[in-house]
């Protein structure tokens, strides 16, 4: 009996462990990074078994997420993000490196940047840099490389990085500034794009930082590290991360 009762407790320690390992996680990113984000959850799920929920915004918006539900285990965003947040990290994993694109609509074709003082482009969209990385990324390339005087009444803010792709695949913009990854997923849709000089605006270095009270998750800590397997980092090389 008393064996019996012992094999039985076992059973059931490790069915509640298994359940815990395999219970859903949410992961927030910035909104310019859903493709390779979507693409790696899909891969992982697959592989693992173990499940997971992404939500995406703006960097405003997935501060007031983490805060508001208490279920987001991992965050994906620029470091510089997180050391300003007021959020509690106890990890982080970096990802890749981010880069600043300017990206134009079909019928367009500029050689250089520098062309966004021409009549050719009249509204350009960039991300709010208040609450978007790429935004702060865009203002900061756009003071060091002396166009912001010339082009500020062109400027539309817009509030993420995919509602400026948005609005470029409607026309609704002649350019904007983007990320490279979200350039790469809307490449057919667009006339192009050109690279931001990476001198003139500081580095976006992109990590998935672990949240407070979330480190001894064993699918968190099995997710945060599966972006360092070659599988991957093959996505993120597709979204030019890497």
């Amino acid at each position: 009996m008393k064996k019996k009762l012992i094999v039985s407790l076992v059973l059931s320690l490790l069915l509640t462990a298994t359940e815990a390992f395999a219970a859903e996680i949410t992961i927030a990113s910035g909104a310019g990074y859903k493709r390779p984000v979507l693409e790696i959850t899909s891969l992982y799920q697959k592989k693992t078994g173990n499940r997971i929920a992404a939500v995406f915004g703006n960097m405003s918006q997935i501060i007031s997420q983490v805060n508001m539900s208490g279920t987001v285990s991992v965050v994906l965003g620029d470091r510089k993000f997180f050391d300003r947040s007021g959020l509690a990290f106890v990890e982080y994993q970096p990802v890749g490196q981010g880069k600043l694109v300017f990206a134009y609509r079909k019928g367009l074709k500029p050689d250089g940047i520098e062309e966004i003082t021409g009549k050719d482009i009249t509204r350009i969209g960039l991300p709010d840099s208040a609450k978007a990385i790429y935004g702060e990324a865009a203002s900061g390339f756009l003071q060091n490389s002396t166009l912001l005087k010339d082009v500020s009444e062109k400027l539309l803010k817009l509030s993420t990085v995919p509602q400026v792709s948005s609005y470029l695949i409607s026309g609704e913009i002649d350019a904007g500034f983007i990320n490279l990854t979200d350039a790469i997923g809307i490449k057919g849709l667009i006339g192009g794009w050109l690279p931001a000089d990476t001198t003139l605006y500081d580095p976006v270095l992109i990590e998935a930082g672990i949240l407070k009270g979330h480190g001894k998750n064993l699918n968190v800590q099995s997710f945060v590290a599966f972006f360092e397997t070659e599988e991957a980092c093959r996505i993120l090389k597709k979204y030019g991360l890497k």
